[in-house]
């Protein structure tokens, strides 16, 4: 009977269980999930305008399939006045500018007539990328690589500057004080006050001379153009490079003809750097340095790290020897009197 007794308790515990599994289940026991409610995802306003299919190199013109009518999210829209939203505004129009594959066509990136460029003002901003600005850099023709350097190439900034003790509050130059003649002085028997005057008296009209340093500053500037940006505002299109394999033609002669002038070197470029950059070459031109540009090769557009070069840095890395001080000199080869 005990064992009756036990059997029915266990059944019964067994029922509880059962029943408060059911009730802790979502859904009620059914066994079934609820269905999430959806969060609803807020409508970004949009404006349809025209965006090129393809990209339109600048001066091309402009086709029926080079562009089509697209959402442009509103958060990101051009200026109103510049929004094209016709296909017609702008078919058989030119490109005033590279326009790339999927960016929005703006009535200030196209043209009916290429003359319109020079009516409405210089296009060199149309040259310049975001994040960059355009400098004026004055070359000579040592300093551009012998004129070698043309729009589209890579320079690096070379700069030479001398160096000069000064007096920090007054900037004026320094003669250092020789306190090891001095001690040489006083230990040869002289008294201090006299072997401070005299070395004094040997530093009063001492030159000093200044420590040339080479730096390599800025790396990679693209050079936008070479000379004075055109007076009319369009930029010359670049002109076939003779191949120096072919005999040069030379123009007939005509009698009595004026032989046609060469056309002046440049006397700037004008590159393309960023913020810091236009700051750093402003401060390198206003400060009097020496600067060169270094002509990269084509492709090259790697970073490279370079040490600063001193007359130190010459003797060690070339092994230079000092010659010492001697009490003979070479006499040169000079003529004797009456000698034929």
């Amino acid at each position: 009977m005990n064992r009756s007794r036990t059997l029915i308790l266990l059944g019964i515990v067994l029922l509880l269980g059962a029943v408060a599994v059911l009730v802790l289940l979502p859904g009620g026991g059914t066994g079934t999930q609820p269905t999430p409610t959806p969060t609803p995802v807020p409508e970004i306003p949009t404006t349809e305008i025209i965006v090129a299919a393809q990209s339109i190199p600048r001066g091309s013109i402009i086709g029926k399939v080079a562009d089509y009518p697209a959402k442009w999210p509103n958060n990101n829209l051009p200026p109103s006045d510049l929004i094209v939203t016709k296909p017609e505004q702008v078919i058989g129009k030119r490109a005033r500018i590279d326009i790339f594959r999927g960016m929005p066509v703006l009535q200030s990136m196209v043209t009916s007539d290429p003359e319109d460029l020079a009516k409405t003002g210089y296009d060199a901003s149309l040259f310049i990328p975001p994040g960059k600005v355009a400098v004026a850099f004055p070359i000579d023709q040592l300093s551009s690589v012998g004129y070698a350097v043309g729009p589209g190439d890579r320079v690096d900034v070379l700069v030479a500057a001398h160096i000069l003790d000064v007096n920090q509050d007054g900037q004026y130059p320094t003669v250092p004080f020789n306190r090891d003649l001095v001690e040489e002085l006083i230990a040869a028997g002289m008294p201090a006050d006299a072997a401070v005057q005299q070395v004094l008296a040997d530093t009063k009209g001492a030159k000093v001379e200044p420590r040339l340093v080479s730096q390599l500053t800025l790396q990679n500037v693209e050079v936008l153009h070479a000379g004075e940006w055109p007076a009319s505002g369009l930029l010359p299109q670049p002109t076939a490079t003779p191949n120096p394999a072919q005999p040069a033609q030379q123009a007939p002669s005509v009698p009595g003809g004026t032989p046609s002038p060469t056309p002046p070197r440049p006397t700037m470029f004008i590159l393309l750097v960023d913020h810091q950059q236009a700051l750093i070459l402003q401060w390198l031109r206003e400060s009097g340095v020496i600067i060169s540009l270094a002509l990269r090769g084509a492709g090259d557009s790697a970073p490279v790290s370079t040490e600063s070069v001193t007359y130190q840095y010459i003797l060690t890395t070339f092994n230079v020897t000092v010659p010492p001080k001697v009490n003979t000199i070479i006499q040169t080869q000079q003529k004797l009197p009456g000698a034929p």
